[in-house]
């Protein structure tokens, strides 16, 4: 059984370098063959073009192709993704900066949605055409249809009227400041450096956000898990333990639950590495000015370091989230064992 693991482990992360160089290779193209010089579009059309050449010179766009893209999967590899225009800062020093703010925004994000949608959806699939059913869909329906920045929004409005001194801007009140840490999430900084004011300001400023965000998640998981969970419960393997007279809370805890959830842990995990790039209107409307927002000032203005670097962890997080649930899955379907052995 070890072997199996470390063989599908070994596998999939081939498959990961393979899916990587490709994307490097891709996001270098695509950045190269766009329209416009991105030395002159950073420096607008009021600079010289001495100016422009020398910008040209400092981030290589002088060099032959082949050599950008060598000399960029290279610095890449170290960590060196160039220096931001903008910022005039390295460029991963200023993911570091604000990566941290989108990720511990997703995970919480993440939390929720495991810990409503599939109880919800377990729910819905037991009472079947009841109004426990029904009320769920409903739900789950406008989670589906109504977008994240309108959640967010009205979130703020009742905040606003109902909740007024809860915090709904930025990530901790400014009075106490934010504990340096080594991970860069205010929940586990704050416990390390011993501020629970702290812990508790950020956990207060990262309820809203979270469940604008979670909303989406929320309906399609809870559909998900709903139909899966009714899929199943027509299988002969339950059909044998009802016959039995096994209790349907020991069927649908034990068994059911088990077998429904790699279609939910497969979009959640799809959910999770999108939710890092495509939570710029949510942290913009809070300002939370993490990953996202960051991304998007990036393509704002026209930072190629900046934007193709975004792009790049993006796509390392939507590579690493499949590589974790094809794991994940392996591990709680024994047929996909089976089916390698033969």
């Amino acid at each position: 059984m070890g072997n199996y693991y470390v063989a599908l482990f070994a596998r999939r992360a081939v498959g990961f370098l393979m899916v990587l160089f490709v994307l490097s290779l891709m996001i270098f193209v695509l950045a190269r063959i766009v329209p416009g010089d991105p030395a002159r579009m950073a420096l607008g059309p009021s600079a010289t073009q001495e100016q422009v050449d020398q910008l040209r010179q400092r981030m290589g766009l002088d060099e032959p192709l082949i050599t950008q893209y060598v000399s960029y999967v290279g610095h890449a590899v170290t960590g060196d993704l160039g220096r931001s225009i903008v910022s005039d800062r390295e460029v991963s020093a200023d993911i570091a900066t604000f990566l941290p703010a989108t990720l511990e925004l997703v995970i919480v994000t993440i939390v929720i949605i495991f810990a409503v949608a599939v109880p919800l959806g377990v729910l819905t699939a037991r009472y079947r055409n009841s109004w426990i059913d029904n009320s769920g869909r409903f739900f789950s329906l406008i989670g589906v249809t109504i977008p994240s920045f309108l959640f967010a929004v009205t979130l703020q409005i009742i905040a606003a009227d109902h909740f007024p001194s809860w915090p709904t801007l930025g990530r901790v009140d400014f009075q106490l400041g934010a504990p340096a840490g080594p991970t860069g999430f205010l929940l586990v900084d704050s416990l390390l450096s011993g501020r629970p004011d702290v812990f508790l300001s950020a956990l207060q400023h990262l309820v809203f956000p979270a469940l604008a965000l979670a909303m989406a998640g929320i309906g399609q998981i809870t559909r998900i898990t709903r139909s899966a969970m009714i899929d199943h419960q027509r299988r002969d393997h339950v059909l044998t333990l009802k016959s039995f007279g096994v209790p349907d809370r020991v069927i649908v805890f034990r068994y059911l639950l088990k077998l429904s959830s790699i279609a939910p842990l497969t979009i959640m995990g799809l959910e999770f590495a999108s939710l890092i790039g495509n939570a710029f209107v949510v942290e913009m409307v809070f300002s939370w000015g993490g990953f996202a927002s960051y991304g998007l000032d990036a393509i704002l203005q026209k930072d190629l370091n900046a934007v193709m670097a975004v792009v790049l962890v993006s796509g390392i997080f939507f590579i690493a989230a499949n590589l974790v649930i094809d794991l994940i899955i392996s591990i709680l379907d024994p047929r996909l064992r089976f089916k390698e052995a033969r």
